[in-house]
């Protein structure tokens, strides 16, 4: 699904005391397929952003189009629904978005509003189950008992079955342990592999954005003050400290192998399993530790 916006502006309580330009002319476009991620502090506008793309937000002045949904100041409430049929999105802590009496419930809640039938539901659950990383013997349990991490996956799943042709992700990993982080980025990537989805996915944390992303979106005060590919992004690091965001580890990792044994990696995004393989290439019959 193609996602663009053009000078999309953004005025919480405008003509009060309290007004404040969140989004500052906006314009960027996402291709069919693709994972981006928009990175930023706290308070840069990116989830404003974001709570656009969905139709929660509409924008006080500009557009943006979602599959051919155009989304604008006066958009009508039909044309919201319309939307949010194609756009799947999950908040922050969606372990809050949990309201059913139990897990099979909770995860059925949204494809059923949207019309599927309940056989066609069930008939996916066990390989989303599966996806997610739940069993299946949760099915009949409240999802007030079960742990942090599964009441997570369980909200995740509730906005897997319906089958977004878009993924907003907002902060997907907060509050999450470093081996959990590590679990739910695998999630979102094998869930792209598989279905091709075209994601989105709110971050401040370069980390993630290496792990997944095509795109960055970088937002400071309401405007994208850089974008391109990962690769374009890490070179400007002396912009990024400015901003407090950091390069990932394993790009400060591969530079500084670069720097030591002049080899030049294909991409500085690679994997400790993928930068061994070309450093191997390199250095033929010689056992590498990276």
């Amino acid at each position: 699904m193609n996602v663009s916006a053009e000078h999309l502006n953004h005025i919480y309580m405008p003509k009060t005391p309290l007004e404040t330009h969140a989004l500052r002319d906006i314009s960027f476009d996402v291709p069919d397929g693709s994972v981006t991620a928009v990175i930023g502090r706290t308070g840069s506008g990116k989830s404003t952003l974001v709570q656009h793309l969905n139709g929660l937000l509409k924008p006080t002045t500009g557009q943006a189009e979602v599959g051919g949904h155009r989304i604008h100041p006066k958009m009508k409430r039909k044309e919201i629904t319309a939307l949010r049929k194609q756009v799947g999105m999950v908040f922050q802590y969606p372990e809050h978005q949990l309201f059913e009496e139990t897990v099979e419930k909770d995860i059925m809640f949204g494809p059923l509003n949207l019309g599927y039938s309940r056989e066609e539901v069930q008939q996916i659950l066990p390989d989303l189950l599966e996806k997610v990383g739940l069993d299946d013997s949760l099915l009949p349990r409240s999802p007030f008992d079960l742990s942090g991490g599964q009441m997570r996956r369980t909200a995740i799943a509730g906005v897997l079955a319906m089958k977004p042709s878009l993924l907003i992700l907002d902060e997907p990993t907060a509050g999450l342990d470093p081996e959990g982080q590590q679990n739910m980025m695998r999630l979102f990537e094998n869930w792209h592999q598989k279905n091709g989805t075209t994601i989105i996915m709110i971050t401040h944390q370069m980390e993630e954005a290496a792990v997944l992303a095509d795109n960055v979106l970088v937002i400071e005060n309401g405007m994208i003050c850089m974008e391109g590919s990962p690769e374009e992004i890490y070179k400007r690091e002396a912009e990024l400290r400015e901003l407090d965001l950091d390069l990932p580890e394993r790009t400060k990792v591969l530079q500084r192998i670069e720097a030591q044994t002049g080899i030049t990696f294909s991409s500085l995004s690679l994997s400790p399993e993928e930068a061994v393989e070309e450093m191997s290439r390199h250095q033929p019959g010689r056992k590498t530790d990276v």
